[in-house]
């Protein structure tokens, strides 16, 4: 069997398999609504699934275990695990921020001192070296293995595509199934949300590329989840009235920001893939 046979069949184990937990945990989810501690073993096995998956997979294969990517490489990579700190943290602030700012309500920002931004910033940091651990279950296997796999198919550009889509797609039935109403509705209300999350996953999978370990994307994976969160509590310390509404305005900024990654990123791929030929 050639060398991209046996990535197609790897690869084709490895997508089954998490699908298959994706699956289950769907068909689970609303059952288990009324056990907060069974809904919160299974979402636990559910995160954790990539790498289960990576790992059944490897197994089956006989290929072993190494190269998994599991080493920190912070030599001559040390701005890119910069970069996967800060870059969530610069797209959601523009997200969050400029709408406010650009509508003319900037004393809503007034939670937004430098202590504070700062006593953030450390938090996050701090978190981002214990917390993101547990994101290891997703990249193990959605960057770590996948990575791996797809480069022989697909090349670096079309595997950071590829990836992108295939993750935004693993967590569309997940998000589907926690919404309420009719069909449409909750393809309206996770269109956006998949859109972002492919995005992102591209740029999560150029990381894994160019450090070869899965740490930046565990770190930049943490503060796509927790960003958010640590902007909207210091806008919660502002003057934002209560029935505050910038209108069209803040769906305009909606996506802009991860747009702009996904382009930058784009072009840094495009430009590393045209070196790369020209000093062949």
């Amino acid at each position: 069997m050639s060398t991209k046979n046996e990535n197609v069949k790897q690869l084709g184990i490895y997508l089954l398999t998490v699908f298959a937990f994706m699956l289950l945990f769907v068909l689970c989810i609303k059952p288990l609504k009324v056990s907060n501690m069974a809904f919160y073993i299974i979402y636990m096995v559910f995160s954790f699934s990539p790498a289960i998956a990576s790992l059944i997979a490897r197994a089956v294969t006989k290929e072993g275990f190494r190269d998994m990517k599991l080493h920190l490489k912070l030599s001559g990579n040390f701005k890119w695990y910069l970069l996967a700190f800060g870059l969530p943290l610069i797209c959601f602030s523009a997200k969050f921020l400029m709408p406010i700012i650009i509508s003319g309500h900037s004393d809503w920002l007034s939670g937004f001192t430098a202590q504070n931004v700062l006593s953030n910033i450390f938090t996050l940091a701090a978190m981002s070296a214990v917390m993101s651990i547990g994101l290891i279950g997703e990249e193990l296997g959605w960057r770590g293995y996948m990575d791996r796999k797809m480069e022989p198919l697909f090349g670096t550009v079309g595997t950071c595509i590829v990836s992108g889509i295939v993750w935004g797609l693993w967590h569309l039935p997940m998000d589907m199934a926690g919404c309420d109403g009719v069909i449409t509705d909750a393809f309206i209300m996770c269109g956006g949300r998949m859109i972002q999350l492919t995005l992102y996953g591209v740029f999560l999978m150029w990381l894994t590329k160019k450090t070869d370990s899965v740490f930046p994307a565990v770190i930049g994976h943490y503060m796509f989840n927790e960003s958010q969160g640590a902007l909207a509590n210091l806008l919660y310390q502002g003057n934002i009235p209560e029935n505050a509404d910038l209108g069209a305005i803040t769906t305009v900024f909606e996506y802009v920001p991860m747009i702009l990654v996904a382009a930058v990123f784009m072009i840094m791929m495009f430009h590393d893939k045209g070196r790369i030929t020209k000093t062949a």
